[in-house]
């Protein structure tokens, strides 16, 4: 995520929005891939974790596009509404929908990646 804001404000002046979101699919993927190989020492070789990564990365930039145009007007309205406890709860459900994409991506690589290995 790091290497996202590195990246994103020199992208900005040669590049459209397609160009940054297959950088940051890319970015994201890699990211993932690692974490997943370092979690799991090194146990599931590269290759198996492909499908989810990939998966958990479609999740996450599904996510970052919800996120932009869903919670930035929440938190504005929230504040206004609750006051501090507001923002804190639409950051809670953020970090849950965070949650939900890191579990969901994975399993559902998972999955597929049973049933890919059954086909075969």
């Amino acid at each position: 995520m790091i290497a996202a804001a590195t990246y994103d404000n020199p992208l900005d002046r040669w590049a459209g929005p397609v160009v940054r979101g297959l950088l940051s699919f890319v970015l994201v993927t890699v990211f993932f891939w690692w974490t997943m190989h370092f979690l799991l020492a090194g146990r599931v070789p590269w290759r198996r974790l492909v499908p989810p990564t990939f998966a958990t990365s479609l999740f996450w930039l599904g996510l970052a596009a919800f996120s932009s145009v869903y919670f930035s007007s929440a938190i504005i309205s929230e504040h206004r509404l609750f006051g501090t406890i507001g923002v804190l709860f639409v950051l809670l459900i953020w970090f849950i929908a965070v949650g939900a994409v890191i579990v969901a991506g994975a399993a559902s690589g998972a999955v597929w990646q049973k049933r890919r290995d059954r086909a075969l």
